[in-house]
């Protein structure tokens, strides 16, 4: 038997694969097929429309795709369903749909509207609604007989644990590879799930509350994955960082902090030496409610984690009827408290050339509650935070797109088209008046950011990044080649760009 999968991305609010990234979704899905001895070709999207395969080689094809929390990405271009399933139709071999697009919430490119792709899904044979590697797995120990397979099922951490490992074999199949970064999946599910979870999310509904993954199983997966030659690593997949092992896990919905999971799991990750080692979100009220846990923790990521590490604040609005309208579970202050804590601990600059751990916002336009007022509102909040002398690595500026099964609704979408110039102009205003000033102090003319990749051209000029959570674009005027490492002066700035000259060693 011989299969391909066809990686087209994902972008969930707990996970990302858009390269530089490698996402969990083809990994687990390679663990499963080495599992049964398949032969397994690997490509993305974007090597697949360079490059395509002979489709008639394989016996089964799995595409993977899907957006739940779109954005921008300088060199790569993810695959719509209609384009998956243009490739795929014409082959014999049995058909899987793997990733956000596949499930019931659909998928979105664009903030304010859901594309309605769903016919596309009858090209499939296999539809995942549940875990990929899980109906995988099915699938091949029944002989790819489709009729036999629950589309819905989801597998525990424990049947996991080998396909995760096994899976580390793909990387070297990357077009990028060495040069990617992979998501370490910690847990799934939100602890506030108990009180319906955010008005716009789909995770506490597909995955309802945490379920943790073992420290070792994590550690283990990272070291296979080493072995393979990977050094950088997001540990990711989850709503809060914080709350990983958390106490009292469906009882409190802002559970108390777990400091000794944490750093059991930091200290095990630190020891195969990564290049990079990073977080992604990070749910503030954790932070200001349990602030002796949260310093505690945060040190811990200092210590174990390297520099430029992001902690993202899914903020969402400041504009309390917008809270408590969408269930946003915290109170503006507390989002202030959380920004101080993390920039006094974190605030230093480290190795890389960036502060060691900075916290950074994600506002979202179009929630229920919403007025004009709540764009004034959001704007002094965050000129508060500059005004004080705090740093935000980043500030997220997106649109609500109104997922199957969330409380966010096409009514309220429409409400938000008339706010559309408004937002247009909020998200200017942040960027000159907001952005610009806090990335001259994040990186101060003169910084010199260590192991920027070369990733594009486009005239005259290079674009490249450090790879890790959140990196800086990067724009390079000089000798410099796509795919190699320089270090970079900062000479000058865009809005949330910087522009720099290459350091020679």
């Amino acid at each position: 038997m011989r299969a391909l999968i066809l990686d087209g991305y994902t972008d969930e609010p707990a996970g990302l694969g858009v390269p530089p990234y490698l996402g969990v979704y083809p990994r687990y899905a390679y663990g499963v097929l080495d599992k049964f001895n398949v032969e397994t070709d690997y490509t993305t999207i974007d090597k697949f429309r360079e490059k395509p395969l002979n489709l008639e080689r394989y016996d089964l094809i799995i595409c993977i795709s899907g957006f739940h929390t779109p954005g921008k990405y300088l060199s790569a271009n993810p695959a719509t369903l209609k384009e998956l399933a243009s490739i795929v139709y014409k082959s014999n071999a049995i058909k899987v749909l793997g990733g956000p697009v596949a499930t019931k919430f659909g998928s979105s490119f664009v903030g304010g509207e859901l594309k309605k792709e769903e016919k596309y899904k009858e090209i499939f044979d296999v539809v995942v609604e549940g875990d990929l590697e899980a109906v995988l797995y099915d699938l091949l120990n029944e002989n790819l007989n489709v009729e036999k397979v629950d589309t819905e099922r989801f597998r525990s951490y424990e049947e996991l644990r080998e396909f995760a490992i096994r899976g580390a074999k793909i990387v070297k199949k990357h077009p990028l590879y060495p040069n990617i970064i992979v998501e370490l999946e910690s847990y799934r599910g939100c602890a506030r799930a108990i009180t319906g979870g955010c008005s716009f999310c789909v995770e506490p509904r597909r995955f309802k509350l945490p379920e943790f993954r073992d420290e070792r199983d994590i550690y283990e997966e990272a070291k296979a994955l080493s072995l393979e030659g990977i050094k950088y690593f997001r540990v990711g997949r989850q709503p809060c960082i914080y709350s990983y092992k958390a106490f009292d896990i469906g009882k409190e919905e802002v559970p108390k902090p777990n400091v000794d999971a944490i750093e059991k799991l930091f200290k095990s990750l630190s020891s195969l030496n990564p290049k990079v080692l990073h977080i992604d979100n990070v749910n503030p009220a954790v932070i200001a409610r349990y602030k002796e846990e949260s310093m505690e923790i945060t040190k811990i990521l200092v210590k174990y984690c390297t520099s430029g590490n992001v902690a993202a604040f899914g903020v969402e609005s400041f504009d309390k009827k917008v809270i408590k309208a969408n269930n946003l579970g915290f109170e503006p202050e507390e989002i202030l408290e959380a920004v101080k804590i993390l920039n006094e601990i974190g605030g230093e600059r480290g190795e890389t050339g960036l502060p060691n751990l900075l916290p950074g916002i994600n506002l979202l336009f179009g929630l229920k509650g919403e007025s004009k007022r709540t764009f004034k509102i959001n704007y002094e909040y965050l000129k508060k935070i500059y005004d004080e002398g705090y740093m935000l690595r980043r500030i997220n500026i997106r649109q609500v797109v109104p997922f199957y099964g969330t409380d966010i609704c096409e009514k309220d979408i429409k409400k938000a088209e008339k706010r559309k110039k408004l937002f247009l102009w909020f998200k200017e205003k942040i960027r000159e008046e907001i952005d610009n000033k806090m990335l001259k102090r994040v990186v101060p003319k003169g910084t010199i950011l260590k192991d920027v990749l070369i990733e594009k051209k486009d005239k005259n000029l290079y674009f490249g990044r450090q790879l890790g959570s959140y990196p800086i674009l990067v724009g390079i005027k000089g000798n410099v080649n796509i795919g190699e490492f320089v270090d970079v002066k900062v000479v000058d700035y865009g809005y949330r760009s910087i522009t720099g000259v290459p350091i020679k060693n």
